[in-house]
């Protein structure tokens, strides 16, 4: 199904990428250093499945569509860049509260606040869209049945790797939950990493 000469090369560059510090692992250090490991995990299985997403729709074209409807583009771009800035405002409102990394609720928030901030990043697609196509062969299998194969494949890599590092930045937060000062460090470094990653979406050009 998928090309011998193309795979252990797609294999390298996604292995690459998935080490390459980027804003998934900004927001998964960042929920898992602020809200304990569970957040973190549940931050990345909403990433994971954001990306699983963009992929399918990718696999099946309408990512495309995206490109050729600018304005459409641009105003998926500015809603994931406000919800961005918007966890920014809220974790600085609350640099004191107290880190409730065993509530079920802050799970369950983490992960809506991974899957949405990848949901309302197009350029998640359209990474995907130009990435996964350079890795298939149409003389061996339908196109978009290899771009689904592969991505789970680079799924798989960046779940393990971004699991790797929810229970590193999990483990910090345990260690320094009892500390007032610390915990206004993590929270406020989650709020510059949630807000840098905000206007990073919102003032990149389009282009790049």
């Amino acid at each position: 199904m998928l090309d011998p000469d193309l795979f252990p090369i797609f294999l390298v560059g996604a292995i690459a990428l998935a080490l390459t510090p980027g804003p998934d692992m900004a927001f998964t250090i960042a929920t898992a250093a602020s809200r304990g490991r569970r957040a973190g995990l549940a931050a990345m299985a909403g990433i994971i499945t954001g990306g699983a997403i963009w992929t399918v729709l990718a696999a099946a074209g309408l990512a495309a569509l995206l490109t050729t409807a600018e304005q459409a583009l641009t105003v998926v771009r500015y809603l994931g860049a406000g919800y961005l800035l918007y966890l920014a405002w809220v974790t600085l409102r609350k640099l004191d509260a107290p880190l409730e990394a065993r509530s079920a609720q802050t799970v369950s928030r983490a992960f809506r606040r991974g899957l949405v901030t990848n949901l309302l990043n197009p350029k998640v697609g359209l990474f995907f869209l130009a990435f996964l196509p350079q890795f298939t062969n149409p003389d061996l299998s339908p196109v978009w049945l290899q771009m689904l194969v592969l991505g789970g494949i680079f799924f798989a890599i960046g779940t393990a790797v971004l699991t790797a590092v929810a229970l590193a930045a999990g483990q910090a937060q345990a260690w320094l939950a009892g500390s007032r000062n610390a915990r206004r460090v993590l929270n406020g470094l989650s709020a510059t990493a949630f807000g840098g990653l905000g206007l990073r979406l919102l003032l990149i050009d389009d282009a790049a």
